[in-house]
């Protein structure tokens, strides 16, 4: 036994804290007595449910044969209680009636009714500017960019920020809308007669480089920065803005970042300034699309978005100029 112990406290495979005597001692000590506790834990719960519980009646039983009868009130005593009504089952499994034919047709008849008396609103398809009109008085038009999920009505508010936070029904949006500049200068038959049409777009999810092509989780001009990519923006050159006058078709000539220092969003100034305008967002373009602009003749369209590219803050923008060729 001795050289079993000895060859174990200096066998280096066991952890030098179990080759300790002391320690030995204390592991067997609160084994022991671990498995004491639990046998005795289990003889108490098996005589818990083994001694049964003497009643007044069988104490009344054990008593002597001599002794007078008890009292009524403690016969009533001794009396077990009244048993509980048992459920009845099937009662409470048949107790819904199914619904016969004549009574669903009649559910049938009147949710058509309601239905019918309450429509559910489905809005006007896209492209439908009259439709879009009918709920919104400020839309004239529906911009489309092809490659893209920028297919939007375009409203213009009666001042320039006030479709920021607000939906195409003038509920409170964070996505917001796609909206004219408020000088932007657009009859009531949809003919545009301002010099540079300027739209902006929230733009929420795509504002970091590498900029995303087509995800469906960006929406209103999220999508518009995948024109950061220059093999997307020669591909792709053409913007489309339909009003009720027809369509207009514009050609992209400027892809760029700023800050706000630049006032590139004018609806009309001279053929001067709008040219320097011009000028400036051809140099500061991303890409070289090779598409010349002339402010005396060409009408222009200008979308701006949000973005990071250029540093944290929100004193910067994405810029896209096209001109109109058709």
């Amino acid at each position: 036994m001795k050289k079993s112990y000895r060859a174990y406290i200096r066998n280096e495979n066991v952890p030098k804290i179990f080759r300790n005597g002391l320690v030995l001692v204390l592991l067997c000590v609160a084994v022991i007595g671990g498995s004491w506790a639990l046998v005795n834990a289990m003889i108490k719960g098996a005589g818990e449910r083994t001694v049964p519980v003497q009643t007044n009646s069988q104490n009344n039983s054990s008593s002597s044969k001599d002794e007078m009868p008890p009292s009524s009130a403690e016969s009533a005593q001794s009396e077990p209680a009244e048993s509980e009504p048992e459920v009845d089952v099937m009662a409470s499994a048949t107790r819904h009636v199914p619904i016969s034919a004549e009574q669903l047709s009649k559910v049938i008849d009147e949710r058509a009714l309601d239905y019918f008396d309450n429509p559910v609103f489905i809005p006007p398809a896209a492209g439908d500017i009259a439709g879009w009109q009918k709920i919104n008085s400020d839309v004239f038009g529906w911009l489309t960019i092809s490659n893209t999920n920028i297919s939007y009505p375009v409203v213009k508010g009666p001042y320039t920020d006030y479709y920021t936070s607000r939906g195409y029904y003038k509920e409170y949006s964070t996505n917001g809308v796609i909206w004219a500049d408020s000088d932007t200068k657009i009859s009531a038959d949809g003919k545009i007669s301002s010099m540079n049409t300027v739209l902006y777009g929230h733009n929420w999810t795509n504002i970091y480089r590498p900029t995303r092509i087509g995800a469906g989780g960006d929406v209103m001009f999220a999508q518009l920065a995948a024109y950061d990519h220059e093999d997307f923006a020669k591909a792709n050159p053409y913007i489309r803005l339909t009003t009720l006058a027809g369509d207009n078709l514009y050609q992209v000539f400027a892809v760029f970042y700023t800050t706000l220092d630049f006032s590139y969003n004018y609806a009309d100034l001279s053929v001067s300034s709008m040219q320097s305008i011009y000028n400036t967002a051809k140099s500061k373009s991303i890409h070289d699309l090779g598409v010349s602009v002339n402010a005396a003749t060409d009408q222009v369209i200008t979308l701006s978005t949000c973005t990071r590219v250029l540093g944290p803050g929100s004193n910067q923008r994405f810029v896209v100029m096209a001109k109109k060729i058709q």
